[in-house]
């Protein structure tokens, strides 16, 4: 029986757990992905140019959407971008969109710590290593695909939707980022329980 429940999402959870909800809006949990906007973007997408590893990445806005222009897996210089935040604290990562429904975590990170703690500013994750298109830990790789390897824990409800034979996704959940259900599980029996 509890198998049929449904995802009802976390507002639906407000009204009796008005404590427990307004503690998770200001966790970690809560901004552990978000839509890319001037609210939830901490790192400096001014169009300034930093290099590791001989490698340029310039992250920037156009049209109020974040890019960034950094070598692709062609080993050539692309733009690509950035519809989402992946965490926030310590650090910021950015999701790139390569296409077919493949978003890459960028390993050019934003520290995000305050100035007097060493942050605000952008830092690689691997600085010893040469990040070229064929190291397994270049941003465009599979290691660093969020589809099949972050974005289960760090959204709610998620379904990959790998379709093979066009090596595509079609990446879907029910809440962007960890929200009550997905510790809870699906609330839809609880809240019938609840109501009866």
């Amino acid at each position: 029986e509890w198998a049929q429940a449904e995802w009802v999402g976390s507002s639906a959870c407000e009204g009796c757990h008005k404590e427990q909800y307004d503690s998770w809006v200001d966790s970690d949990h809560f901004k552990a992905m978000a839509v890319a906007n001037e609210s939830t973007v901490l790192g400096d997408f001014s169009g300034k140019t930093v290099t590791f590893n001989k490698v340029n990445h310039r992250f920037f806005t156009k049209n109020n959407k974040y890019y960034v222009e950094t070598i692709g897996k062609s080993g050539k210089n692309e733009t690509f971008s950035i519809p989402y935040t992946f965490g926030w604290f310590p650090l910021q990562q950015y999701l790139a969109d390569i296409g077919d429904g493949h978003l890459q975590a960028m390993n050019v990170s934003w520290d995000s710590r305050p100035k007097t703690d060493g942050g605000q500013r952008w830092f690689h994750l691997q600085p010893e290593e040469n990040m070229t298109p064929d190291n397994m830990f270049f941003w465009g790789a599979h290691v660093q695909n969020w589809n099949s390897r972050c974005a289960e824990c760090h959204s709610t409800n998620l379904e990959r939707n790998y379709d093979a034979e066009s090596h595509s996704y079609d990446t879907s959940w029910s809440e962007i980022n960890v929200a009550c259900e997905a510790c809870h599980g699906q609330g839809s029996k609880h809240i019938d329980l609840v109501n009866a």
